[in-house]
């Protein structure tokens, strides 16, 4: 398995490029604000190419460039159903005060999906570059929020965690869509299961592992503990 990142937009996101190997195609996930401007450079550096998109949920400064990337190499862009609509519209998930900024990076508030996006289903498997990539819909952050999960033979599990769960946090859920109940809901029936020994990749910040935030986030903690008193 090979994995590379990079940080993109004002938002600091991390986007991904996940491969068999250097070399060989490649799923872009979470192409943010910018993204375009970094790729070219990673593809090259790795030669890779690649056949996919992947979005763990639709906020700008995760899918800013997905349209861009999508049709420039002519690739389909993986998008969660209930996220959907956040590609066109991406205010519908954020406060007024990034208006200015939206318009100022696309000239305006309402844009273009790309040319061939592909419905993500919840729990589905999608095959790309010969990667299983499974959603884990895990709605909170955002009604289509997901976490992408894929089992590599020699590191394990491997789950790309977007904004559902950081190195000693959680996604927010004050922003306009989110849901503070499914949020809890996600934490204790889809990130709580996973084994000790997942790899998470999240959206912003370094990675971690699933031993680790099951020991030191606090706020995965408190809220599967008051699931269960």
């Amino acid at each position: 398995m090979f994995i590379a990142s990079f940080i993109t937009g004002s938002f600091q996101a991390n986007c991904y490029l996940l491969a068999r190997e250097p070399g060989s195609d490649c799923v872009v996930v979470d192409p943010g604000m910018g993204a375009e401007e970094f790729l070219g450079e990673a593809l090259k550096t790795h030669h890779l190419t690649p056949v996919a998109v992947a979005l763990t949920h639709g906020h700008i400064d995760h899918v800013g460039s997905a349209r861009q990337v999508g049709d420039q190499y002519g690739i389909p862009v993986l998008c969660p159903r209930d996220d959907r609509h956040l590609l066109t519209d991406p205010m519908a998930a954020l406060a007024d005060f990034a208006r200015p900024l939206i318009e100022q990076c696309y000239g305006s508030t309402t844009l273009r999906e790309p040319e061939e996006v592909v419905d993500v289903e919840p729990f589905s498997h999608h095959e790309y570059a010969d990667l299983d990539l499974e959603f884990l819909h895990a709605p909170g952050h955002t009604p289509g929020c997901s976490m992408i999960r894929m089992v590599d033979a020699q590191f394990g599990p491997i789950v790309m965690s977007g904004d559902v769960v950081f190195a000693g946090s959680i996604g927010r859920t004050d922003m306009p869509g989110a849901d503070p109940a499914q949020m809890s809901r996600s934490l204790s029936d889809v990130v709580w299961p996973l084994d000790d020994s997942t790899h998470l990749l999240p959206g912003h910040g370094g990675p971690t592992t699933m031993a680790q935030e099951r020991i030191s986030n606090p706020f995965l903690n408190r809220t599967v503990s008051s699931d269960f008193h």
